[in-house]
């Protein structure tokens, strides 16, 4: 009975170290892969019309979806909050809501989000059907890095068009809460918009960040 215990926690260790030793062999092989994508990023600078081709690809293509995204989040966002505000007779305040809830928490994620599932997956998909057909292989053996050829610019134009991408988002989103809380619903334009120039969001940006 002992020697059935002992051999069930060796086996245990052995599998809680097997998981341990591919963690740390994925980490490694991640941070190996992110440096390799630096060190050849001047080849891929050198080829502008690469990187300006993928920043247009994952950058440009995506455009619609995250404007359309974030107006409609913007309008929920416009919705939700002023039925909320009302009932402690702080309307006027629903432009620091819907600016503060995108540009510190939603635009960002959700834009991320978003960006990764369209471009994300489409990127993934080619880089696997290259390696699947052997291109990569083929341009190895015409002294072609694939990294610096394939890798580098994709990566950069991601880079490029994500905070780019973000703000649209989260600027199209705070129109959205116009639209509803202003156009619709009726609160004061003047207090939307100057609301989130005020002090109030001043003090409120530095509570939240205390």
């Amino acid at each position: 009975m002992a020697e059935k215990s002992f051999s069930a926690l060796i086996e245990l260790v052995r599998s809680v170290g097997h998981r341990l030793n591919s963690a740390v062999q994925r980490l490694g092989f991640a941070a190996r892969f992110f440096v390799m994508i630096l060190v050849y990023s001047g080849q891929s600078f050198r080829r502008l019309h690469l990187t300006i081709r993928e920043i247009y690809f994952s950058g440009f293509q995506s455009l619609l979806i995250i404007l359309v995204s974030g107006l409609f989040i913007g309008m929920v966002l416009g919705m939700q909050g002023y039925e909320t505000l009302q009932r402690y007779g702080a309307s006027e305040a629903l432009g620091v809501l819907v600016a503060l809830s995108l540009t510190r928490e939603l635009g960002p994620v959700v834009a991320a989000l978003l960006f990764a599932s369209r471009a994300g997956s489409a990127i993934t998909a080619e880089i696997g059907l290259m390696k699947a057909t052997e291109q990569l292989t083929a341009m190895d053996m015409m002294a072609v890095n694939p990294i610096a050829r394939v890798v580098a610019p994709r990566f950069w134009g991601g880079v490029i068009s994500m905070p780019l991408l973000a703000a649209l988002f989260s600027a199209v989103g705070v129109f959205g809460g116009y639209l509803v809380g202003v156009v619709l619903i009726g609160v004061d334009e003047g207090a939307f918009w100057a609301q989130m120039q005020g002090p109030e969001t001043s003090a409120m940006t530095s509570g939240m960040a205390w």
